[in-house]
Parts: structure tokens; sequence; C-alpha cells
């Protein structure tokens, strides 16, 4: 338990997509769970930077609600215009920004920064250097690659915290110095991903699902909000040969969760329609196959379980996670398809191809293990005391128990 006297840790977040605060809250969760001896306050700078809406002065919404209504439509070919435009209005206005931000911050000052999102670290930077001297800001990137220029990785931070080798080397390219790149060994992950050991959790799970334990099980996963391409493919491998098992996680969409019931109807028990979950460890241990889109939230997770993943990667791919498509065929953790529609067929060819699924799967066996959660605290702990000078303060409370169980199979170049 903290106290009000313990140092405070702002982590910022944005919910234009949902893997910004999934991150922050992993962090929370985590250290709840190590009983470290800081407080994090999750700050959204939407509502901190709301005075000055840059996403109203160019589209009319905010910038939360322009992002998530074009990739809810589909509507992403325009993404990396808009983008540019957006950081160009960001540079334009980045001295009142840094006004608006550095009040903020000056009301309750932390004893560290840490940003989870992008676009904005230039800004934040210049505040927290500006209101807060001698704080650091670090910049915790929640996608495996940066999608430059200005986007993830600014000069001038104290810290930048990245999961692969390729973001590593983004970083360097730009000008952060290599002993500011702090290279974890995977995407913070939510510590539910990390049990204890016990019963095996895939014969749990398909028992609970009425899943025989011979089924091929395909595990659908669109983020948050679900996708419309759910319902046509999730009837498209039902009409696929041998007998293919779905899970459909709709995510907080009930419109879609509404209209896969009609298919979970016509299936004989073949599909599983669920909204939103906080379950997904669980079924994708109780799953052969995943298919997603390739963000880099769920591919982590699948990853980390030793699930290969179909992805489907084309022009209307958000351009941050394209390069995840690329990750997952040159490193063999799965297969990339140019649309959904190709999908079915992809699953079938695996599915009649077991030496093709094994090879996979000890592609992402030999992966070290993901504890990128705890090294990230770990980071923030010697942080503090280095700033603190009293370490045995911040010192690991206890033995970790669950980070090297056989379900964490790690992360990625």
């Amino acid at each position: 338990m903290t106290g009000p006297d313990e140092p405070e840790v702002v982590l910022f977040i944005l919910d234009a997509g949902g893997g910004h605060r999934s991150a922050a809250n992993a962090l929370v969760a985590a250290a709840e769970i190590e009983g470290r001896p800081w407080r994090f306050r999750i700050v959204s700078l939407q509502e901190v930077l709301a005075p000055l809406d840059l996403g109203r002065l160019l589209t009319g919404q905010s910038m939360e609600q322009t992002y998530n209504a074009m990739v809810r439509r589909r509507q992403t070919l325009l993404l990396v215009p808009i983008l540019r435009a957006f950081q160009w209005l960001i540079r334009l206005r980045q001295s009142t920004l840094c006004d608006l931000l550095g009040a903020h911050l000056a009301e309750r000052p932390p004893r560290l920064v840490v940003s989870l999102i992008p676009n904005f670290n230039g800004v934040i930077r210049d505040a927290v250097h500006r209101c807060l001297p001698g704080r650091e800001l670090f910049v915790l990137l929640t996608d495996f690659a940066d999608f430059p220029p200005r986007f993830w990785i600014e000069r001038g931070v104290d810290r930048v915290i990245v999961g692969s080798e390729r973001a590593v080397a983004q970083a360097v390219e730009i000008g952060v110095p290599r002993d500011r790149v702090t290279r974890t060994s995977g995407m913070v992950l939510h510590p539910r991903f990390y049990p204890p050991s016990g019963p095996d959790v895939r014969a749990r799970v398909r028992g609970e699902l009425g899943l025989e334990e011979t089924a091929f099980v395909v595990l659908l996963l669109f983020g948050g909000k679900g996708s419309p391409e759910m319902r046509p493919l999730s009837e498209a491998l039902l009409r696929e040969p041998g007998d293919v098992h779905v899970i459909a996680v709709c995510g907080d969409n009930p419109r879609l969760l509404e209209s896969m019931a009609e298919v979970e109807a016509g299936a004989g028990r073949r599909l599983r329609r669920l909204g939103f979950t906080d379950r997904v460890a669980d079924y994708l241990a109780a799953c052969d196959l995943l298919v997603t889109k390739p963000g880099p939230g769920s591919l982590a997770e699948a990853f980390h379980q030793g699930v290969p993943v179909i992805v489907a990667c084309n022009a209307h791919t958000i351009p941050q996670e394209r390069y995840n498509a690329r990750l997952v065929q040159e490193r063999g953790l799965g297969v990339a398809v140019r649309s959904w529609r190709q999908i079915p067929a992809a699953v079938t060819e695996l599915r009649r191809d077991p030496q093709r699924l094994d090879y996979f799967r000890a592609r992402l066996a030999a992966l070290p293990p993901n504890r990128a959660v705890f090294e990230v605290l770990d980071l923030i702990a010697e942080t503090l005391e280095t700033a603190a000078g009293t370490p045995e303060r911040y010192a690991l409370p206890r033995e970790r128990g669950g980070r090297g169980s056989s379900q964490g199979t790690g992360s990625t170049q």
C-alpha cells in the first residue's frame, strides 16, 4: 500500500485506440501486485489540452473521436495526410500547448512523467523540463516500432523504452544517445498474462466453452470495439471444410454482438460469440490460431502465449501497424495476407499442414520470455532511487511469481 507521502508517477495516455490505456492499466496493476512504494496517476492528455483541441481545429471533432471513427469506418487511407497535418498543427501551437501542460503539471508535480502516447512527446518534453526542473520524461512505445518523423521518438527526452531492436535503431538514428534507450524483452502486458502455475488453462477454458480437446479453434480478436469484418469472416470460416470452431470476441460493440447471434444460432455450436472481456489470456490459451488485425497489443499477447497468428495488411492498415505484419511474416510467427477475404483459405491451409503450424509454434517458443511490465517497474524504481538517494526504499518487495510460466514465450526483434 502507498501512503500520501509516496512519490507520484504520471502516465500520460490518449484513448485514440485502446493500447495506451491498456499499457497504463497493466503498469498500475503490476505495481499494486508487487507493492511498489509509489503512486501511478493516469492522465488523459485529451482532457488536459481540451481548451486548445487541435483535433477540432482540423476535423471538427476531438482527436480521439476522429481517430477512432476513422478506424471503425475503415477510412484509414487518409490517416497519413491527416497525421502529418495534425503534427504540423502541434508544432505551430507548441508553445501554447506547452503552457497548458506545464500549468497542469505544476498544480500537482509528479516525481517522474511517463508518456505512453505518440505525436505530443516534444510538447511533453518541453513542459516537463521547463516546469519540473530535475525531473525526467520517459517515452514508452506501445508500438513495436516508430513511424517517423515526430511520431513516438523525439530528441531530448530523458529515456526511450522500446520493445524491439528496430525501435532501438530508430531511436539512435533520430539522435537519442544509446545509453538513454532501454530495450525491454517485449511489449507491456497485463499481469493476468503471468498466471501462477496451476491446472491446465487450455483444458479448463475449453471445458467452459463446450469445446472438445481435439477441436481446431480459431480466436477472432479485432480490438476493443470489434470490426465489421467479423461477421462475414466468421461465416466464411464456418463454411470452410474441416469443422473449424470459432471464438469471436466482439468487444464493446453491442450491435456487432447482436448481429453475430444469428450466425451463432446456425453454426451448430461451432461459434462462440463474446462481448467485451478481460479474459483474452484464457481464450488465447484455449485456441490453436489467432486471427487479428496487426495491432501490437493482440500480437504481443499471442506471441507471449505461443499462439500462431494470421493478420491482414493492406492500404487500409493503420500506418504504424504495417511493420507488425512484416514482423509476423519475416520472423515465422504466422501468416500475413492482403485481405481478410483470404483469411479462411489461410486457416484451412494451416489446419491441413500441421508441420507448418508446428514450425510457427517452435519459432514462438524460441522467443525470450516477455517480462516488459516488470522491467519498466524496475527502471522506474531505479530512477526514483537515484532522485531520492534512498535505494532501499524502492527495492523489490518480494520475489515475483508467474513470470517464467510455461506460457511466457516472449517478444520479438
